[in-house]
């Protein structure tokens, strides 16, 4: 193949893979725009989730803000006294064991009297009431959200206790410290605090869970009574909690290799909600701040991608690999068509096709730059008496065998042409004229070999080209030098002939 069809055939296949390429670029970038947006989808719908939490906080404290002012008979809070469990230091109601059935969950009031803390059991029972039937009121949320019953609990900072709407074992102190709001147990920054001071929910920083000792955060809703802070209505979101809110039930796949934490910049702590299985390269990447000191951070591992489009690899493989080969089989086809246009289809040599006007300009510039070119005329001596004698069978064996010689002499930078019947060219580059008879010696000696019946001979003559000499006129000199020496080989035979009969 010739070096332009070389270099035509490279470009084309690097078009080819420059365009299969580009079409999986366009799809990986696709991916990664729809993935992005599937993140975004994501934290709408955690987003929601704590919206709706919120809103299920603002429920509660509505109807337990109505049965504040309203106070338990002589005998309920008698009966609330008798019940009191003890644990150490820390005192209340089923903190240790399920006694007192009028409440779902778990006083604890540390050294708070009991009179003091048992007037808000009718508003603790509308607290356990309205926890119970928050979910009547729905607001319109994802499918995907699921709708559970929380863990909620009631600190009251004026009466000093707090309220576990579960039942809970009691076994830590701090739990009656009425100051780790405003210490490090939850980590409320200061502006958050003053949030609350507002009225409005605030998020805690992420902090260790007193019953779990897990990283947790903590909605907090204040509860104001007569214009003063009367309480605080909590919420603890846990690890499980959030894998709950976020998990992408309608791609089960999806969550598979999804890394989800939650970063808070305050203490620069973190729950991992969920890592992925694999981690060999972070393809997408989405991050949004939830509050004041807290953002969410979502990274999807590439393996998703390479597991949920292997269609789209392997067509893009296939397609490839197809389209390299069409331009393979064209180009060898066409090699096979040149070669066929210029090669004689009984020797294998070139045809004389190959004597254009182009190659003659190119012999012409060889020969100005002062390259040798010498043209051999060469033709098979006897072949009609070959034909005569033993047939044309053979007759086409005998140029057969001249043509190999010759093929088996000439080097591949040289010229081995067929003109027709039994007439041959040579075109010799960068040679003499006097080495062209080692050339035909050459032949002579491989004809040896392969002609074992010796029935095989040739005449020749060569022509080296001057400058001013075309192809065809140095052919027509090798021509005419042939036919001398074949007179001369005539004149030879007969004169030997003449001495036989002598």
């Amino acid at each position: 193949m010739k070096l332009q069809n070389k270099i035509l055939r490279f470009v084309i296949s690097s078009g080819v893979v420059i365009l299969t390429s580009s079409f999986l670029i366009y799809e990986l970038v696709a991916s990664h725009r729809d993935m992005s947006e599937y993140m975004r989808y994501i934290i709408d719908k955690g987003e929601s989730a704590f919206l709706y939490e919120k809103y299920q906080n603002q429920l509660i404290i509505s109807q337990f803000a109505q049965k504040l002012d309203e106070r338990p008979t002589a005998e309920a809070a008698a009966h609330a006294c008798a019940s009191v469990q003890h644990r150490g230091n820390i005192h209340g109601l089923n903190i240790d064991g399920y006694r007192y059935s009028k409440l779902s969950g778990s006083l604890t009031a540390g050294k708070t009297p009991c009179d003091k803390w048992a007037q808000s059991l009718p508003a603790l029972e509308a607290f356990d009431a309205a926890v119970d039937n928050s979910t009547a009121w729905k607001p319109r949320l994802p499918d995907a959200i699921p709708q559970q019953k929380r863990f909620r609990y009631y600190i009251d900072v004026v009466n000093q206790y707090i309220y576990f709407n579960s039942p809970v074992v009691i076994h830590d102190a701090t739990l009656t410290s009425w100051n780790f709001l405003y210490g490090d147990r939850l980590g409320i920054s200061p502006a958050s605090l003053e949030n609350l001071f507002l009225g409005r929910t605030v998020v805690s920083s992420i902090y260790i869970d007193t019953f779990t000792h897990k990283n947790i955060l903590t909605f907090l809703t204040p509860l104001y009574h007569h214009e003063n802070l009367q309480g605080i209505v909590m919420v603890d979101l846990s690890h499980q909690d959030l894998h709950d809110i976020f998990y992408t039930r309608d791609r089960p796949h999806f969550w598979r290799y999804l890394d989800i934490s939650f970063i808070d910049s305050d203490n620069n702590a973190h729950i991992e909600v969920h890592r992925s299985t694999s981690h060999l390269l972070s393809y997408v990447h989405y991050s949004r701040p939830l509050a004041e000191n807290m953002r969410v951070e979502l990274s999807l591992d590439v393996m998703y991608f390479l597991l949920s489009s292997w269609k789209l690899f392997l067509f893009y493989l296939i397609s490839t690999a197809a389209l390299l080969q069409l331009v393979r089989t064209h180009f060898r086809l066409y090699r096979t068509v040149s070669q066929e246009n210029i090669s004689d289809a009984l020797t294998g040599l070139y045809n004389r096709k190959i004597l254009s006007s182009v190659q003659s300009m190119r012999l012409q510039r060889l020969t100005e730059q002062g390259v040798g070119v010498v043209v051999i005329a060469l033709d098979c001596d006897r072949l009609k008496f070959i034909n005569d004698t033993w047939g044309h069978d053979e007759g086409d064996r005998a140029i057969i065998m001249l043509a190999q010689a010759i093929s088996a002499t000439i080097r591949k930078s040289d010229y081995g042409v067929r003109l027709g019947g039994d007439e041959f060219c040579i075109i010799l580059i960068d040679y003499e004229e006097a080495e062209a008879k080692v050339i035909t010696e050459r032949i002579q000696d491989h004809l040896a070999l392969i002609d074992t019946e010796s029935r095989v001979s040739f005449s020749w003559g060569a022509y080296k080209m001057r400058l001013g000499d075309s192809l065809e006129q140095s052919m027509k000199i090798a021509d005419q030098r042939l036919y001398q020496h074949k007179q001369r080989n005539k004149t030879a035979s007969a004169h030997a002939y003449g001495k036989n009969n002598d």
